[in-house]
């Protein structure tokens, strides 16, 4: 097994790009050759909340996947309580698709960030 996380973006893309996504549950992703995908944000560890993200979107892709964007800002918008989002973008049938999004906050920065991807059939991560 692979797992990736918000700091792969190369390895994530070669993992998406060229395939469909066949099936979507809670919080995995089956793509056409079989792979599948286990999303998970990032678990703090903190009662306070701090490091926490969570899976809030996640969609099925009908068409081959031909590219692959990512949108970090942890720092989110500013206003209120910060919400920070980590979002993976693909283009199929030139649409463009919000495939997973994770929402949360860094808090004091001590407890993490971001997000997994548990890869489960695919070529193993390169290193």
């Amino acid at each position: 097994m692979a797992i990736f996380t918000e700091q792969d973006k190369a390895d994530i893309s070669e993992l998406l790009m060229g395939h469909k996504v066949t099936k979507i549950t809670d919080d995995m992703l089956f793509l056409d050759n079989g792979t599948k995908l286990t999303l998970m944000g990032n678990q703090g560890g903190c009662s306070c909340g701090a490091g926490d993200y969570e899976l809030s979107e996640l969609n099925g892709v009908d068409n081959i996947i031909t590219a692959v964007e990512f949108v970090d800002d942890p720092s989110g918008d500013g206003f209120g309580p910060t919400v920070g989002v980590y979002k993976i973008f693909v283009y199929a049938d030139n649409q463009k698709i919000n495939l997973a999004t994770f929402s949360g906050t860094d808090g004091n920065g001590y407890y993490g960030t971001g997000y997994r991807i548990h890869v489960e059939g695919a070529p193993r991560a390169r290193t």
